[in-house]
């Protein structure tokens, strides 16, 4: 069904380079997906993954996505670099005003870990759903064992300890494991296996429509001189507070050795980011090298 190839959509032109873009970049998920003319496609991708979680738990109350829909996202936010909240990624609200709320989260460690954050999100959802579902959908190309327990889905609803019965307003949060399910040869697992950037042939008919709408909005995506601003702004960020860090550590006294291994260190981060790897995912690889380097370290000064 799906190699284990790890293939970008495509690349976007920055000041500094090339800049490889996957289907789980948050920056185009906002962007696709403000154009009602995918919104389609978002259902389409929702109602597999529910689907494919009824045939694990079948007498689930979940529901597909069904009539008309509108669709929030970030994009406006991210837009304007002086906000500093943070809403959940997307939105989908049908005509009865139930809503699911759809968070794509690449990395299983967070600053808040992501069993607390979502539970924070979940809350807030219902404070504002007026006695409406807000359900929650979790994406996560790394697996949160926290909550996943070593299976694909992951549900939990408020429920009765006593009599075991579901509370009135029957909102829950789903996790979905990415990985685990692009190993099922299945239309989810064909999705979730496109999501997580592998090399696809999809089946489904559904997966093509969503393959296609992805594959289609990116040629508007790298043209797009906002998004191109957004990202060179990330960017620049995110070295900017890498730089920083650094400055602030080396004024409390590191030693010119160590000042040598963090320009190496730089040099190879930003060789893998020219590459087209995540700056995220760059970064992680440098720092298991230098724990790996630490952990040796030691153990020859324990000898």
């Amino acid at each position: 069904m799906a190699s284990n190839e790890k293939i970008p959509l495509g690349y976007v032109d920055l000041a500094n380079g090339s800049k490889a873009i996957y289907p789980m970049n948050d920056i185009f998920l906002n962007f696709i997906f403000e154009d009602s003319a995918h919104w389609e496609a978002l259902r389409m991708a929702i109602n597999l993954l529910i689907a494919a979680y009824k045939e694990h738990k079948p007498n689930s109350k979940i529901k597909t996505i069904e009539g008309n829909i509108t669709v929030r996202t970030q994009f406006k936010h991210l837009l304007n670099v002086q906000n500093t909240t943070r809403d959940q990624d997307i939105r989908i609200t049908e005509e009865n005003d139930d809503s699911t709320y759809i968070e794509f989260q690449n990395r299983a460690k967070t600053d808040i870990p992501i069993e607390i954050r979502s539970v924070e999100y979940f809350g807030l959802g219902i404070g504002h759903s007026k006695g409406n579902l807000a359900n929650q959908l979790w994406l996560l190309a790394e697996d949160v064992e926290s909550v996943l327990h070593r299976r694909p889905f992951a549900r939990y609803i408020l429920r009765d300890e006593v009599t075991s019965n579901d509370h009135p307003t029957n909102s829950g949060i789903m996790y979905v494991s990415l990985t685990q399910l692009s190993q099922e040869e299945s239309p989810a697992g064909e999705l979730a296996a496109f999501l997580l950037g592998k090399a696809v042939e999809p089946k489904n008919r559904a997966v093509m429509l969503v393959t296609e709408s992805f594959n289609t909005s990116f040629n508007a995506f790298k043209a797009d001189k906002e998004v191109a601003k957004m990202l060179s702004l990330r960017e620049r960020g995110w070295h900017d507070g890498f730089s920083d860090g650094f400055s602030d550590g080396f004024s409390d006294g590191f030693s010119d050795g160590y000042s040598d291994g963090f320009n190496v260190g730089v040099n190879k981060l930003l060789e893998l980011i020219k590459n087209g790897m995540d700056p995220d995912e760059a970064a992680r690889r440098i720092n298991s090298e230098s724990e790996k380097q630490d952990k040796v370290l030691s153990f020859q000064q324990d000898d």
